[in-house]
């Protein structure tokens, strides 16, 4: 099951104030943090926090009950290359900061020239390189250990990649815990041979 089974349905109020921000001369990506739109992140955010239980869809570290700063709303298709997607419930989730800072912009289209020009966001699973909250199941993709991520899949391995989750890693070096673990060791590799992981 994926991670997210419960698109936001924005209440009537945020639908308007959405309809009137869309109308305004020179509407771009970079009004998603105008005053006027706060109201519509909160509904969003509250959403999110709900249905993912405190929990970032990439890391699965948490994000913050209370401080909008700690639960960043993620555009899983980034809002600056497709504006069109910027209100579409199955773009949004929340994250945490660091999960947000490292993926930033970053394309997740596989076939994003063709994608930018249509109307409707993509329905198929396989059109996003990235291991999707709303499409994917996650342990189907992205294998976690303490600290440490291993891909399962082409998808996992971009996510890693683009949200940096072996961060700790990367700043901190080796652990032992990893390096001792003889099945995590096995399920790594036996993805790296086959291509999968049995779980």
């Amino acid at each position: 099951m994926p991670i997210i089974n419960n698109p936001v349905v924005l209440c009537q109020n945020s639908l308007e104030i959405i309809q009137a921000k869309l109308q305004e001369p020179g509407f771009d990506h970079t009004k998603w943090s105008d005053a006027d739109l706060e109201s519509v992140r909160c509904e969003i955010r509250d959403h999110y926090r709900e249905v993912q239980r405190l929990v970032c869809v990439y890391c699965q570290g948490p994000v913050a009950m209370r401080s909008a700063f700690g639960a960043p709303v993620e555009h899983i298709v980034p809002k600056s290359q497709h504006l069109g997607f910027m209100f579409e419930p199955k773009n949004l989730c929340v994250i945490c900061p660091d999960c947000n800072e490292y993926k930033g912009k970053r394309e997740v289209l596989v076939e994003p020239v063709l994608v930018a020009s249509r109307v409707n966001y993509p329905t198929d699973r396989m059109a996003f390189r990235i291991m999707h909250p709303h499409y994917d199941e996650y342990d189907d993709n992205i294998m976690r250990h303490n600290k440490l991520y291993v891909e399962c899949s082409d998808k996992g391995g971009y996510t890693i990649y683009i949200c940096n989750l072996n961060r700790f890693f990367r700043k901190f070096g080796r652990c032992d815990e990893f390096v001792n673990d003889a099945d995590l060791v096995q399920r790594s590799e036996r993805f790296y041979d086959q291509g999968r992981v049995d779980l």
